[in-house]
């Protein structure tokens, strides 16, 4: 849960240094006047702009006595985002990390350039932008599985109880119920990242031109010598990265316990993307030529998932899932989250 904490600490931090622009929304302010003869209400609107900055006669509208002029802000009535002023944070391993005010239009390598460039131990690869309505988007499908879990599991204990000895009932039925609940807790204190995946490779040493958005925050990390490897493994740790070893490698090293399913490991790049195997042709470990033997790189980590034939509340949910990459990825919950929910 650590993870978790610092990551909501800066996002915190970041919308209370955006929040202490209360920008004005120059394109619409507002005049209300009570006609003196019919006691009417009236509402006058005009372009501050006009008046104010540009001081245009003819949008510069005479006050009376008793008049009450409204200025509104972006937030009260909200306007174009060219219109409007778009903050991203940048940090990490750049010359210049801070708060910028972006301009329509402008792109990650464009931004990167204003903060100074990059600094020499830079590791391009393992960037890591998260956006704020990638994170809401997240949420939204993250909340979706949870209530199809606690449907299934309401269907999952009315099957079991015709199933059980009457004697048994009681038993069986109150431990089922307090291990779904146990896993509906971990499954609510997950937090969505909203990382968005530049797909890029260790090779690679260009941004791809993404558009930013208003809130977006940008993070640049230090090459990492390490690889994690954790699930179903005997050790869950980070290994020294080796040039030329492949997930069969690192699970070699790491070592699989009983209930291991290898054939279903994933590969969660350092850039955010998710490999898998789909290939039908399986051995004991994974398809030939499938995720078994793909090249690991400087900053991944290998996630081994568990057998199905458990039965447990975490393991039934991920049955109906059934998508390990649809928990990981979509939900965008990263490598931290299999230990929250196996905790």
């Amino acid at each position: 849960m650590e993870g978790r904490a610092t990551a909501l600490d800066e996002r915190e931090l970041f919308n209370q240094v955006k929040n202490l622009f209360n920008e004005i929304n120059w394109d619409y302010a507002l005049i209300e006047r009570l006609d003196p003869q019919t006691l009417k209400p009236q509402l006058i609107s005009f372009n501050l702009r006009d008046a104010v900055v540009d001081k245009k006669p003819s949008g510069n509208p005479e006050l009376k006595p008793g008049d009450v002029v409204t200025i509104f802000s972006v937030k009260d009535i909200p306007v174009s985002l060219n219109k409007r002023a778009q903050f991203v944070r940048v940090g990490g391993e750049v010359n210049k990390p801070g708060v910028y005010q972006i301009e329509p239009g402008e792109t990650l390598p464009q931004l990167l350039r204003r903060a100074g460039g990059l600094t020499a131990t830079a590791y391009l690869y393992g960037t890591v932008l998260t956006r704020e309505s990638v994170r809401k988007q997240q949420k939204v499908n993250l909340d979706q599985a949870i209530r199809r879990f606690e449907a299934d599991s309401s269907s999952q204990l009315a099957a079991a109880s015709q199933n059980v000895q009457d004697a048994d009932k009681a038993t069986v039925l109150a431990q089922s119920q307090a291990a779904q609940r146990q896993t509906l807790a971990r499954l609510r204190a997950l937090e969505p990242t909203g990382r968005v995946s530049l797909e890029l490779s260790p090779s690679r040493t260009i941004l791809p031109d993404l558009l930013l958005e208003d809130g977006d925050q940008v993070t640049i990390p230090y090459r990492s010598d390490s690889v994690g490897v954790f699930g179903a493994v005997l050790s869950e740790s980070s290994l020294i990265h080796r040039e030329g070893l492949s997930v069969r490698n690192y699970l070699n090293r790491a070592g699989l316990v009983r209930d291991a399913e290898p054939s279903q490991a994933l590969i969660i790049r350092a850039d955010g993307s998710v490999e898998g195997d789909t290939s039908s042709a399986r051995t004991l470990w994974g398809a030939l030529g499938g995720v078994m033997d793909k090249s690991v790189y400087p900053g991944d980590s290998i996630f081994v998932p568990e057998k199905i034939d458990r039965r447990t509340g975490y393991i039934q949910f991920m049955q109906g899932a059934k998508d390990w990459t649809q928990l990981i990825y979509q939900f965008g919950l990263g490598a931290a989250a299999y230990k929250t929910l196996k905790n």
